[in-house]
């Protein structure tokens, strides 16, 4: 049995190449390591994993939620994951109480598995959430940040994520999208201050989305809302930092398990702490195995 890791060096707080020095310390079988070398790169990375990989073989992806994301989808479903995060949000392995790297390995040796659920589309995977509006707009402009290299570097990153927030007040960023339902009811939904498409609860480092969503569940949570003024936008911002979720009259909810959604030409979508540009996609659940 080898161990094959996809490690992306340069996600969060640029902590990969460490943690996988601590896995050929504490791990006394064979490992073989691919490293992720520019954005994107996971498809070449998964090429060669599959390349070499036999039966038996145990695979340990290690980067933020968008390594995860992107291996995912080029990984088979077939062949279960550990993972180990290191990014700046670390959204998913918070939510689902991901164990220490030691007890990580310990459940892969193990094949502890859980099983999970991710939605596919047109490109890519679904795996904490995708958004327009606020968190789209927090998304990409922390991303451009220059805080957010230096926050990473003392382990603060979360507060590149609070601080652009706060800008959202003044901001108002709004987005419009087409749903359309599993029944085939559709909806044209204008001027959404927050548009949530969420298989996790949180993003953005632990900004709860919707208290009961999660990758344990096959259902995707859709939460909206509307911000036309400083205070309702203040209202919204406080309804999920104090998690008023389901008492609050400034959210709208609803429960999927299939989707498709249509988009603007102009609008920003954020999928897993990447912005992505799209124009219509649909929205299908797949059962992954998680070694946990």
């Amino acid at each position: 049995m080898t161990l094959l890791i996809i490690a992306n060096p340069h996600a969060g707080n640029r902590q990969a190449l460490a943690v996988t020095k601590a896995v050929k310390h504490i791990y006394h079988k064979p490992i073989r390591v691919f490293l992720t070398r520019f954005p994107d790169d996971e498809k070449h990375q998964v090429k060669r994993l599959l390349a070499k990989y036999q039966e038996g073989d145990k695979v340990l992806i290690v980067g933020g939620d968008g390594t995860l994301s992107k291996t995912l989808y080029y990984l088979p479903d077939t062949i279960a994951f550990a993972y180990y995060p290191v990014g700046s949000g670390n959204d998913f392995a918070h939510a689902l109480r991901l164990p220490n790297l030691k007890m990580t390995l310990d459940r892969l040796d193990k094949e502890q598995t859980t099983e999970i659920t991710v939605f596919t589309y047109q490109g890519g995977i679904v795996l904490n959430s995708l958004d327009l509006g606020f968190a789209a707009y927090v998304v990409k402009e922390s991303s451009q940040s220059h805080l957010k290299f230096w926050f990473n570097k003392f382990h603060l990153g979360k507060l590149t994520y609070i601080l652009t927030a706060l800008k959202c007040l003044f901001k108002n960023p709004t987005a419009n999208v087409s749903l359309t339902y599993e029944d085939g009811e559709k909806k044209v939904l204008l001027d959404l201050f927050l548009c949530s498409l969420a298989n996790n609860r949180t993003f953005g480092g632990g900004v709860v989305i919707w208290p009961k969503a999660s990758a344990l569940t096959p259902r995707l949570e859709i939460v909206t809302a509307k911000g036309k003024t400083f205070r309702k936008r203040l209202a919204v911002l406080l309804t999920l930092v104090l998690k008023m979720h389901q008492h609050s009259s400034s959210l709208t909810h609803k429960s999927v398990t299939r989707l498709s959604v249509d988009f603007e030409d102009d609008a920003i979508i954020e999928i897993d702490g990447e912005i992505v540009v799209l124009k219509h996609i649909d929205l299908i659940p797949q059962k992954r195995s998680i070694y946990f």
